[in-house]
């Protein structure tokens, strides 16, 4: 089917499901009642005995005695084999309600939960007074800022017949078409762009002034619900830089996603699948494993992985490459560093989840970090009657860094409560992370302590400025949300960062050395931050983001570097479709 004629036809379908059928005219009542009247009715008591004696008249194998040949039988026989094959037919139809497979989506830190009733859920709807009964299903998200992969999105609703929910970009969205409607169609994409204003940018002192851009096209094919092929397409680039640019800044066009799924069974009441090819990896709170959203780029990886899930379970094994970002060639995989690992989740309740996972990374050529690093975590989180808040993880690290063993940990520990009677209904959450530092970073003596971040979201966690990574800190902080209306939500967020190990470096959020005292004889206080986010949904489909960061160095901060305090005012405006 033509994407044209899918267009032209979207609101008809919608119409139909809304109609009810027509109802029949007295005239045709009145045929209807007069053609009853001519059919055979119930037979009298008597007629009816008579009928049992002539049944009883058969013969074993099914013909009568006064017809032989047997042919009423027969026709019993061939309608029979009807049923059957219909039976068969019902088999092979896809139940297209239920693909794409989408599990649970994992809740993150400071997850909130929203109000679902009436309102208007837009600014757009506000103005022209298009009041929503309930919360509209369309998959962009109430943010700007949204990590989950498109080939997560759940447009499934879209083949209910009682649905109502529904918007021009519909036209793109499963498209059936071939023998039998067996293939499913859709199609997708973003075009955003970010203003940065930055104060002493990453604390150099230098000011910054830069736009990031980047467009993002997607198509997904099903067969049935057997095999899929999905690819993502995304353009990023970076305009007007004075700093040099790190590796999520850009890189030009690049395949973002690109695999195949095949389809193996339904073990234990769900679907197996394997995946190979490009493909963004998402995993529980996302502190190890994310595509972390506010980046330009998008983290990605190039490999195998199986997966399955049911009602309460879900289990994935994966070994993968990072693919590396270049601004100059076509994006690549590192050959150097493979990364493998299980993650399962069970979900005793709705919202309510418990995570546990083991994750490898086998790393070669890179002077130092050379070895296996092994860890092994849990993850705790989720609700109790929608007011209290908890989130719990944890986890251990060892193997080979570079000469030295390796034996590193985190833990992050947070409580929150929603304020559901009162008005904007605010979250509060607290919130303690640490991850451990080296106590002797020169190495001549004991084990490497200094964690390893792997591949995991930090903007969202450790403070909007990107200064600080999950290795060698505490940060103490708190964030408290609010929804004033439906259509806009705003956040505050407070972090006190202290190092671990004094003598080992503050790293930047990609994991980089930012400032480091051999001596340790600064400190351990690198200083506090504050972060404002504002977000607005425009429309459906438009969401703009405004926001506002400014650090405070500590005694570490002032003795190690450019002492001036950064700042950043930023904002973010995207297209989703």
């Amino acid at each position: 089917m033509l994407l044209s004629q899918a267009g032209a036809q979207q609101p008809t379908r919608f119409a139909e499901a809304a109609t009810p059928p027509p109802q029949p005219t007295r005239s045709a009542r009145f045929a209807e009642a007069s053609a009853r009247a001519q059919m055979p009715q119930e037979p009298p008591a008597g007629e009816a005995a008579a009928g049992t004696e002539a049944s009883a008249a058969l013969q074993p194998d099914g013909t009568s005695k006064t017809n032989p040949s047997g042919t009423p039988p027969a026709a019993g026989k061939a309608g029979d084999k009807k049923a059957d094959e219909k039976k068969e037919d019902d088999k092979k139809k896809v139940n297209w309600a239920k693909v794409p497979p989408i599990f649970p989506r994992h809740r993150e830190g400071w997850f909130t939960i929203r109000e679902k009733g009436g309102g208007y859920y837009t600014l757009v709807d506000e103005i022209h007074g298009n009041y929503s009964e309930k919360a509209p299903r369309y998959q962009f998200g109430p943010r700007s800022l949204n990590s989950n992969p498109y080939y997560n999105y759940d447009f499934r609703y879209l083949e209910d017949p009682k649905n109502t929910d529904y918007d021009w970009s519909d036209a793109y969205k499963r498209i059936h078409f071939g023998p039998d409607g067996d293939f499913l169609f859709s199609t997708g994409g973003e075009v955003r762009d970010r203003y940065m204003n930055q104060l002493s940018g990453r604390g150099t002192g230098t000011n910054n002034f830069f736009n990031n851009f980047r467009v993002r096209s997607y198509g997904d094919l099903w067969y049935k619900d057997q095999f899929r092929v999905f690819a993502e397409f995304m353009y990023t680039d970076i305009y007007d830089n004075r700093l040099p640019p790190v590796g999520n800044d850009g890189s030009g066009p690049e395949l973002q996603n690109g695999f195949v799924d095949a389809k193996v069974g339904d073990p234990f009441g769900g679907p197996l699948y394997v995946r190979v090819g490009r493909q963004e990896l998402l995993y529980g709170s996302q502190r190890l494993l994310s595509p972390p959203d506010w980046a330009n780029t998008r983290r990605t990886f190039q490999g195998a992985k199986a997966y399955w899930a049911n009602d309460q379970w879900s289990l994935d094994a994966f070994w993968v490459q990072p693919v590396v970002t270049n601004l100059d060639q076509f994006d690549s995989v590192n050959n150097n560093q493979n990364l493998f690992g299980l993650w399962g989740q069970y979900r005793p309740r709705e919202g309510t989840s418990f995570d546990f996972y083991y994750l490898g990374l086998a790393q070669a050529n890179t002077t130092t970090n050379n070895g296996d690093i092994h860890t092994f975590g849990s993850r705790y989180c989720g609700d109790v009657d929608k007011h209290l808040l908890f989130d719990f993880e944890g986890g251990v690290q060892f193997g080979e860094r570079g000469t030295r063993h390796a034996l590193a940990r985190f833990a992050t520990a947070g409580l929150g409560w929603r304020f559901a009677e009162v008005p904007w209904v605010p979250h509060v959450w607290i919130y303690y992370d640490y991850a451990s530092g080296d106590k002797d970073p020169t190495g001549r003596s004991g084990s490497n302590r200094t964690f390893n971040q792997l591949f995991g979201q930090r903007h969202n966690y450790l403070g909007y400025l990107d200064l600080v990574a999950r290795q060698n800190i505490h940060d103490l902080n708190m964030q408290i949300s609010a929804t004033p209306t439906k259509w806009l939500s705003v956040i505050a967020q407070y972090h006190a960062f202290s190092l671990d190990s004094r003598r080992d470096a503050l790293y930047i959020a990609d994991g980089g050395v930012l400032r480091r005292d051999a001596t340790g004889r600064s400190g351990t206080d690198v200083g506090d931050e504050i972060d404002l986010l504002a977000d607005i949904n425009l429309t459906k489909h438009t969401q703009l983001m405004v926001g506002y960061s400014k650090f405070f160095g500590g005694t570490f901060w002032r003795r190690t570097g450019n002492p001036n305090n950064v700042q950043l005012f930023y904002t973010q405006c995207s297209f989703k479709w």
